[in-house]
């Protein structure tokens, strides 16, 4: 016997609506938040929406001493490929998880709206991550960008290269990174995401 849950009934809407796949797409986003981790750690939170789906992404551009990592290099990457050259945060609207409610609400941040509602290209592949709780979740990366009408990575537009010939090459490695960690309850290892935002959303 089974009785109506309303909550189960509109997730059972839900789960289409989440990019859960690797491989190349097109879209826009709709967010990109500016964000610093706990341990001083800068980076970007984004929204990406393609063909009706969504994935929430983040990237870490900068430690807490100056020092640029990797995410710094995926920024720039994006800047070339959208044809910008400088973004500044402002205030703006963003959408947060309230898990205690199990819904969505607005809140004020600061964002990049120079990033957002344009055309960009993302290669996608996803990883094992430790959530804060010790369990081992599954979440969406960002593995490479390219020029959405062109299909130009960043290095080819800044070769002024007109043919694209490294984004076939790239979405035949793109795969899935099982987590590192042997031990799920295990913290994260040194070096690993410092904050993990993922787990502010149900997906």
């Amino acid at each position: 016997m089974y009785t109506l849950n309303t909550d189960a009934a509109r997730q059972a809407d839900q789960t289409g609506k989440y990019i859960n796949e690797i491989g190349k797409y097109v879209g826009k986003f709709t967010r990109a938040e500016d964000i610093t981790a706990k341990t001083g750690t800068k980076g970007i939170a984004f929204t990406f929406e393609s063909g009706g789906k969504t994935a929430n992404l983040s990237i870490y551009t900068q430690k807490s001493n100056g020092d640029t990592i990797m995410g710094f290099d995926v920024l720039m990457a994006m800047l070339t490929c959208l044809s910008t050259k400088k973004i500044t945060p402002t205030e703006g609207e963003v959408t947060r998880w309230d898990k205690e409610a199990k819904k969505e609400y607005k809140a004020t941040a600061q964002i990049f709206p120079e990033l957002m509602g344009k055309d960009i290209g993302l290669l996608l592949e996803t990883e094992d991550y430790p959530k804060s709780n010790g369990d081992i979740g599954t979440r969406m990366v960002i593995a490479g960008i390219f020029q959405a009408g062109t299909e130009l990575t960043a290095s080819e537009i800044l070769d002024r290269k007109t043919t694209p010939e490294q984004l076939g090459k790239r979405v035949a490695t793109l795969k899935h990174h099982p987590s590192k960690d042997a031990k799920p309850k295990q913290a994260a290892p040194a070096g690993g995401f410092p904050d993990d935002i993922d787990d502010d959303w149900p997906f």
